[in-house]
């Protein structure tokens, strides 16, 4: 079960990116601040990964091309293989295309069931895959490039003049200690994934100022965009995603949902789906309208029902298919490509 995360915690995030820094202390390192990055700081660990794949090739590593070409002819992996990460990676982009054009919660919940199932494919592929590749290249620019990014996110000052270590300093730290320092950045940093930057973005906490900005960056943060931290350029992303969802829907969303920003993007969605299909279809002489599969709850729950006597049938368009409509037509009821 996912952990539940209070305000008061989503609060001292949205401070924290806010201020495109974060605090961290421990016995062994002390105080210091975690930066967040910018656009600047990515394009300088662009530049450090070039450096490391070039050592990596000098030192006589191979890519991972190279690696899997060899791989494959050992028949230890195969071109199908590489296939079907592909073929699942479209299938899931097209499910979730199909998925922002439903309404029936049913038939959302089939559509994220096969969403999961093909993700955790994917998964096991790539899992596979790492483990008979080993180290190469990439690997190794990956990992002396997270080791560049701790380096250079840590300091001793808010103002990021004078870091944590030296770069000497930095570079004979043991394995032990450098695993710990990257621990207590991630424990920080955790706290800025997906979901919690969805959280804040619903937020009355982060909404009650967002709307006085008119969707001005410059007057929510006071900085030129191009100076945004990656973290704050999201929030507002999604603050404006937020608003025009509100914006365009005619209901509130559930009370029961509201701590789950996902199933509030899922609600949304479907709502305003709904609505379109009822305003798309010729109300019947009682001045119901009516989707096919939908029961009067749902209707309730979505705001799509309209009519007194909570008439829910469509009875016209699926008398022309035999009096049932099934996925594919429904979806193209619904105006899905």
């Amino acid at each position: 079960m996912e952990e539940k995360v209070s305000n008061s915690q989503l609060r001292l995030v949205f401070v924290d990116i806010l201020k495109g820094c974060s605090v961290s202390t421990s016995k062994q390192f002390g105080h210091f601040y975690i930066k967040h990055l910018t656009h600047f700081d990515a394009s300088d660990i662009d530049e450090f990964k070039s450096e490391c794949m070039k050592k990596a090739k000098d030192n006589g590593l191979e890519t991972e091309k190279e690696k899997l070409k060899e791989l494959k002819k050992d028949e230890l992996w195969t071109d199908q293989e590489d296939s079907r990460i592909i073929e699942l990676s479209g299938y899931i982009v097209n499910l979730r295309h199909s998925k922002s054009k439903l309404f029936l919660k049913r038939e959302i919940n089939q559509i994220v069931t096969q969403i999961k199932d093909s993700e955790e494919e994917i998964s096991k592929l790539n899992q596979k895959k790492e483990e008979l590749v080993g180290m190469t290249c990439e690997s190794f620019a990956a990992k002396k490039i997270n080791e560049f990014y701790i380096f250079n996110s840590i300091f001793k000052d808010k103002e990021f003049k004078e870091s944590l270590f030296e770069k000497e300093e930095f570079d004979e730290l043991s394995n032990h200690q450098l695993i710990d320092l990257i621990t207590l950045y991630n424990k920080k940093i955790d706290g800025f994934y997906s979901k919690n930057m969805k959280r804040i973005a619903l937020n009355g906490f982060f909404l009650n100022h967002f709307y006085l900005s008119e969707d001005d960056a410059y007057a929510f943060y006071g900085k030129p965009i191009c100076e945004l931290t990656f973290f704050q350029a999201e929030l507002f992303g999604l603050g404006k995603y937020f608003k025009s969802l509100m914006t365009r829907s005619k209901n509130k969303a559930p009370e029961d949902i509201m701590g789950d920003p996902d199933k509030i993007i899922e609600w949304y969605e479907s709502s305003q789906n709904a609505q379109e299909a009822m305003e798309r279809h010729t109300s019947d002489k009682a001045g119901g309208s009516s989707l096919v599969g939908a029961s009067k709850e749902e209707l309730q729950r979505l705001g799509a029902s309209n009519d007194d006597e909570g008439t829910i049938s469509l009875a016209k368009a699926a008398a022309k298919k035999g009096g049932q409509l099934n996925m594919e037509e429904l979806m193209k009821l619904h105006g899905a490509e």
